[in-house]
Parts: C-alpha cells; sequence; structure tokens
C-alpha cells in the first residue's frame, strides 16, 4: 500500500484523466466504490443519511453518493450551498441529482439544524472537503463542522475528515470521523499522530485509478506489510549450524539498568542469530549469566559502567545503547569507537543516541548502513525541536539520505527512513508497547537480523514488523494495561510465525485495493 501527499494524490488523478477516462465518469467509479462499502457497512435497519457537500469535488463525490444510495432505496437529506463557485463535476452531479426528484430525497440550500430530521440511527457523511483542503474551516463550514461534532450519529468522511490536511498538522476544527473511506492509496496524515484524534477507522476503496502511474512516478512512501518482507527471508537448512547464523556483539547495561541488557540480548537470541556475546559492567554478570545463559559475557573491568570496547574478531553486527548509562567514560569509549568503526553494521539506541545528542560531533563519524532507534524526544535532542511529527519525518528523510543511514523514528506508527530514500510506515502495533523496555527489545532483534547477514535497510523493516507483530499477540492475551517488554519477546518466534505462514485475507486485500 503506497503513501501519498496531496500533491502527488492530485497527479495520480491527472495521470488517470489524461490515459483516457473523463474526470466525471471517475468521480462516477468513486462514488460507487464508496456506495458498495457504506451499504455493507450499515445494513438495511440504518438506510437513513445526511450528506453534507461541499462546493468543490469532494461535495460532487457527495452528490453522486445521494443519488446512488437513493437508487438503493436510502433516505437521503443532502446540505449544498448554492452560494459561491462550484466546480464543473459538482454542477453535473447536482444536476444529475435534482433530476431524479423521489420521495426519500430532501435538499436543504440553507443551514438550518433545526430542518434537519435525523434519527439517531442515521449516519452523517461528511463530503465536504476533501485532500485539497489548505486553511481551516470557517463561516458556515465551520458551524456545521461544530454541528457535526455535536451529535452522536455514526459520521463517514469521504476521502478525507473535513478540516484535516494531507500533509501538515491540522490548525483548526476537525469533523471527527468514525469511520473514513478514502480513494485508492492511504493518505501521509493517516499515519501522523496529530490526525489520530480526528477519526476512527480508515478503509481504502480502489475506484480505479491508473496502474502504470506507479512505475513512471517515483514513489517513495509505503505501509509497511507482509509482502515487502515475505521474499527475503532467510530459510535454514537442516544441517546448518550456529555459525551460520552470525555472532552477534551487545554492549549494554549500567547500575541499575541491567533489565534493558537482558531485555536487549534476549530479543537479539529469539530473532535468530547464532551466538551473542554481550558487554556489560562486572555488577551485572551473576544476573544477566542468570537470565540469559544463552549468551557469553565479555566483562567490563569497571564494576558499574562500560569504559571500553572490545569487539570480538568474528563478530557480525554490533549493537549498542539500552541501559549503557552516560558516565564520561562510557561516552569516550563510544566516541572512540566511532573514531574507527569496525567494518560491521551497527544499531543505535537510547543511551547511545543520547550519547550522541551530547557529542554532535560523533553523528558525523557514523558509518553508512547504520541504523538509529529514537523514539521522537531522542530525535528531536539528535537533530533538533521540531515543530510537529510532519517537520520530524522530513528531517528524519534528509538525514537519512545525507548520512546514509537508516533512522527508525518510533511511534504509533513507527517510520523507517532508509539510506536509498525509501520510507515506510508501520501500522501494527498497539499502545500496550509503550512500557518500559519495548525499544531494548526492538534493539536486540535488529541486531539479531543484521548478525545473520540481513542488509540494514531489511534488517531495519523486518525488525520493526516483528517487533509490532509480536506485541500484537501478546497483547491478545495480555491486553493492552498489562503487556510488559518480556512479553514481547516471547512472541518473536510466533510472529516469524505468522510471516512465513502470511497469506491475504479477504479484508486486506480489500484495503490494499
Amino acid at each position: 500500500m503506497i503513501v501519498l501527499n496531496a500533491k502527488q494524490i492530485r497527479a495520480w488523478d491527472t495521470y488517470t484523466i489524461e490515459k483516457g477516462i473523463n474526470s466525471i465518469d471517475l468521480m462516477e467509479q468513486a462514488a460507487m466504490a464508496i456506495v458498495v462499502k457504506l451499504d455493507l457497512l450499515l445494513g438495511e435497519e440504518d438506510q437513513e443519511v445526511l450528506i453534507v457537500c461541499g462546493n468543490g469535488n469532494n461535495g460532487a463525490d457527495g452528490l453522486a453518493i445521494a443519488r446512488m444510495l437513493l437508487d438503493m432505496d436510502y433516505i437521503v437529506d443532502v446540505f449544498v450551498s448554492l452560494e459561491g463557485n462550484h466546480s464543473e463535476e459538482w454542477k453535473i452531479n447536482y444536476e444529475r441529482l435534482i433530476s431524479t426528484d423521489p420521495e426519500e430525497l430532501e435538499i436543504h440550500t440553507v443551514w438550518n439544524p433545526e430542518e434537519i430530521e435525523l434519527s439517531s440511527s442515521g449516519t452523517i457523511i461528511d463530503a465536504m472537503f476533501g485532500t485539497g483542503l489548505e486553511r481551516p474551516l470557517e463561516g458556515k463550514w465551520l458551524e456545521i463542522a461544530d454541528w457535526i461534532n455535536d451529535q452522536s450519529n455514526l459520521t463517514v468522511a469521504v476521502d478525507m475528515p473535513s478540516g484535516l490536511y494531507v500533509d501538515q498538522a491540522p490548525n483548526g476544527v476537525v469533523i471527527y470521523s468514525d469511520l473514513v473511506l478514502t480513494f485508492q492509496c492511504q493518505r501521509l496524515a493517516f499515519m501522523m499522530p496529530e490526525s489520530e484524534p480526528h477519526y476512527g477507522e480508515v478503509l481504502v476503496c480502489n475506484i480505479g485509478l491508473s496502474d502504470t502511474f506507479l512505475l513512471e512516478y517515483e514513489i517513495k512512501c509505503f505501509e509497511l506489510t507482509y509482502y515487502y518482507l515475505l521474499p527475503f527471508l532467510i530459510d535454514r537448512n537442516r544441517f546448518s549450524h550456529k555459525g551460520d547464523y552470525g555472532h552477534g556483539y551487545l554492549m549494554a547495561g549500567s547500575t541499575g539498568m541491567a533489565g534493558a541488557a537482558i531485555l536487549s540480548s534476549a530479543a537479539a537470541m529469539r530473532a535468530g542469530l547464532g551466538l551473542l556475546t554481550i558487554r556489560i559492567p562486572e555488577i551485572m554478570y551473576s544476573i544477566l549469566q542468570s537470565a540469559v545463559p544463552e549468551v557469553m559475557v565479555d566483562m567490563d573491568s569497571n564494576r558499574n559502567f562500560i569504559t571500553a570496547f572490545s569487539i570480538p574478531e568474528k563478530a557480525a553486527a554490533i549493537g549498542l545503547g539500552p541501559g549503557l548509562g552516560k558516565a564520561p567514560e562510557t561516552i569516550e569509549a563510544l566516541a572512540n569507537l566511532l573514531s574507527a568503526p569496525p567494518k560491521i553494521p551497527m544499531v543505535l539506541d537510547a543511551d547511545a543516541l543520547n550519547i550522541l545528542s551530547i557529542r554532535k560531533d560523533l553523528l558525523d563519524l557514523l558509518p553508512a548502513g547504520t541504523i538509529i532507534t529514537p523514539h521522537p524526544a531522542e530525535f528531536d535532542r539528535l537533530f533538533g525541536e521540531q515543530d510537529d511529527h510532519y517537520a520530524r519525518f522530513e528531517t528524519a528523510k534528509a538525514e537519512a539520505l545525507k548520512r546514509q543511514i537508516n533512522i527508525v523514528l518510533k511511534g504509533g506508527v513507527t517510520i523507517i527512513c532508509q539510506s536509498n530514500g525509501v520510507n515506510f510506515f508501520n501500522t501494527r502495533g498497539n499502545p500496550g508497547m509503550a512500557t518500559a523496555g519495548s525499544g531494548d527489545v526492538l534493539t536486540g532483534i535488529i541486531l539479531g537480523l543484521l548478525s545473520q547477514g540481513y542488509s540494514p535497510d531489511y534488517a531495519a523493516i523486518l525488525g520493526v514488523y516483528l517487533h509490532a507483530t509480536a506485541g500484537d499477540l501478546a497483547a491478545e492475551d495480555q491486553g493492552f494495561e498489562s503487556l510488559i517488554a518480556s512479553d514481547i519477546v516471547e512472541y518473536i518466534g510466533e510472529a516469524f510465525e505468522e510471516l512465513r505462514d502470511h497469506e491475504p485475507t479477504i479484508d486486506e486485500e480489500e484495503k490494499d485495493g
């Protein structure tokens, strides 16, 4: 599933029209796709709808939807404003609608809520403004939006909730939509936390836009799904041994932070690497050996924190950061490592990133292919305070390209900005994963994948997918509130199995258009 911004969405519409379908016929296809979904969702007992139509093409969609619902015996009220300018498609669809003149249709041309007769089981369809909105709602449209938000009725948005922008944070009233029926692809807005309060569920409707657009235009943003991952999974040979699956080296832990090292090392083992050595301070030796007996321990001479790194000769990948602390000696040890980094991939998280934010000069020493996994606060400490998540995403894209690294920007939708300019949005996962140690588990998974020989680009997206899937599986058993990071570790194996056995369900095929 591709993820587009407003400019790209308009370009796809234009491209399709230039390929031979006129805009009014394309709109007819879009309206029919919406109506099919609506009819399936609403059922026979909820066939009373109020459709609020703007003056542009989103309103024209609403008018076409109204006509089609009338043909299916729905009771339809429509609000339109005859004031101001209207698109040509709006004019055509308005004429088509009023020419039907059935008894079940009532058209309101002046907004007066007292004249709206909608039962509590009726549905409000928001067709005021779609992808093209670039300014806050105002005037009667703002009044209507406030009224809709005060109602308890199911509200369905056509394309976008009115008031929500595609590629910038909202700055005014947005119509809350229980369901958004959008066209052909995911919108950037639905990947951003600022948009989340304004809608419930999003369904993507295939409206017949030209597939060749995707071949001729360079699309670089995708919703992360199994079919980007399955072709590259490593199969295991019956006669293979632990040496075939890589030796990882993890540097983690300090006094009071043994748990981070334990979670990360356990996750690395569950992710399938053959051997793991962990560098820890002396104080953690007994607890680490007891908690994760499968790992080999490389103990620092300092009791409370790490002062030096000693990379095993056969190490295939390095993980840095979980519970590492920010002691001056630890900072210096990381600086020494990056001044002459080994020629193997690395993943940095947590205190390794906090150290980089203290010593910004070290950022420039990260080798190409390095993976960093900041949450928003860590990201802003590294790259400067960002106005919102849209700005954070733009900065992450630019920094990943500039530095040739992979940035995993963690969040409700984790964004992976790759060194090749491609970006993935992971919509799996759940609020229960917002718990201490969850990020340490992700670091371990990615380290385990890198150690097995997966490329940094691939290890980043596969690691995020497995982490989120394991979290979802754990939440099914534990619930959101009771989910802890060690639960995620326990479900990594099932996450692998779900990915390997995956076949698209009917719902997923519909969602993917």
